[in-house]
């Protein structure tokens, strides 16, 4: 095979700089911005899922670029006057226009691929979990950054014009926003976007849950349709006719028309549960899901002594759970009498160093989980940190409050309350305790009256 002109178009088109602004921009945002993509668990070097993940959100950036650049570089012929002249040429348009789609196609490709491989190599020497549902994901990302350098160099090539490239790359980069934004969860704009068109656009939402992947329906429409794409935009580009122009949209349209049935109608539909990264791992009676293992050796002594503690009482848990799943923003947390359940994505329990306060923040709530979403935050809540705050003293035997940020004056007044508790014979408080359990484990009625019996 004759690779001559090939490396020609790599050395002399614009696809070595398109390649670098692809790595610049993409690693500039990863690394000069803050975000969940550097806090673990979500952090874009935790695991190969999640680098795959943040490869394809960072498509809102990269894929108007990919386009931008093949529009600019489908207009050499006519920025160079020889446009009318290649017609005359006896070799095929399509043998030529193979050369220039290879060479800037495949080292966008490239650059896209690097992204991936920087973060999945970190993961690899951080001892992040392993699991193959980043290849679905890699591949429709590699099918993005070709079907924008082709479509791209497509439209240059039928619309020679100097505004044409900005004019499509911010196009390209308003319809990547309005989609990502209309397709996510709890967004001003969701639902103003049908779901299923928003996932025509490459570019996937914010990473949220290192437990989830794409469903395998979201990967094959996505597919046929950026392959569909892509193709249309090489027809574009090879083709001499107004006729076969015209008739080079067909592939885009017939991809559309499989693609769309296909794709997930909800976003429970199109991220789904990771069997591998959901698989629990255990020490004993205290289990992380395999996504989280090295947490593992950090939870272990603490939920030993978590179960010792709460062993005195009736019908007490017989084992420490994380949660496999992100909770919604209006859910209560699951609960269960034979589990005390752990959030690992909530930071508050993620941030505890010292063994001793993450034993205290698994007896808190005799063992059970708040009664209360991310939306609770009102008086009654209050009430029940408190009272969970009563409760993991009374177990640990040292009074303090749980950690977190407390104003001075709130912390007093749980300290006051406390000492009512304190003041309580030891047969009242251990009753009290064992009644606030069944309250945490029902969410009924108020905790703290509970211990302090309406002596407020």
């Amino acid at each position: 095979m004759n690779t001559r002109i090939l490396r020609i178009e790599l050395r002399r088109s614009i696809a070595p700089w398109a390649m670098l602004a692809i790595l610049v921009v993409a690693f500039g945002f990863l690394y000069s911005f803050s975000g969940p993509w550097t806090r673990t668990p979500l952090a874009w070097d935790e695991h190969w899922g999640l680098a795959a993940q943040w490869s394809r959100f960072l498509l809102v950036f990269l894929w108007p670029i990919a386009v931008g650049a093949g529009v600019i570089q489908g207009m050499r012929d006519s920025r160079s006057g020889t446009a009318e002249l290649m017609t005359t040429m006896p070799r095929p348009g399509w043998q030529r226009a193979a050369k220039l789609a290879g060479a800037l196609g495949g080292l966008l490709v490239l650059g896209y691929l690097l992204v991936f491989a920087a973060g999945a190599v970190q993961a690899v020497f951080n001892d992040g979990f392993f699991s193959f549902g980043w290849l679905p994901i890699v591949v429709v990302g590699v099918l993005a950054m070709l079907a924008g350098a082709w479509l791209g160099l497509g439209i240059g090539r039928l619309l020679p014009h100097p505004l044409t490239a900005p004019a499509v790359a911010v196009a390209a980069l308003v319809v990547m926003i309005v989609a990502q934004i209309s397709g996510s969860e709890g967004s001003v704009i969701s639902g103003v976007v049908p779901f299923r068109a928003t996932l025509l656009a490459p570019a996937m939402d914010v990473v949220d849950d290192p437990f989830r992947t794409t469903s395998g329906w979201m990967d094959l429409g996505q597919g046929v349709w950026l392959a569909g794409l892509a193709a249309t935009g090489f027809l574009l580009l090879a083709v001499r006719s107004a006729r076969a122009k015209a008739l080079a949209v067909v592939p885009a349209l017939v991809a559309i028309a499989i693609a769309l049935p296909v794709l997930p109608g909800s976003t429970a539909e199109a991220k789904v549960a990771d069997p591998s990264a959901t698989a629990m791992v255990c020490d004993g009676p205290v289990c992380v899901p395999r996504a989280m293992e090295y947490e593992l050796p950090r939870f272990a002594g603490p939920g030993k002594e978590a179960l010792r503690l709460l062993g005195t009482l009736p019908d007490a848990p017989v084992k420490v759970a994380v949660q496999d799943r992100r909770l919604g923003y209006d859910e209560v947390p699951p609960r269960a009498a034979d589990t005390v359940s752990v959030d690992l994505l909530d930071w508050s329990v993620r941030s505890l160093l010292n063994p001793d306060d993450r034993t205290r923040a698994l007896v808190a709530g005799a063992g059970t989980p708040t009664c209360y979403s991310l939306h609770g935050v009102d008086k009654s809540f209050m009430d029940e940190l408190t009272a969970r705050s009563i409760t993991s003293s009374w177990f640990l035997g040292e009074w303090k409050v749980l950690n977190g940020y407390w104003l001075d004056e709130v912390k007093n007044e749980v300290f006051r309350k406390q000492e009512v508790f304190r003041a309580l014979p030891a047969e009242v408080q251990r009753e009290r305790i064992i009644a606030v359990r069944q309250a945490g484990l029902t969410c009924r009625g108020n905790q703290l009256d509970i211990l302090l019996g309406g002596a407020r």
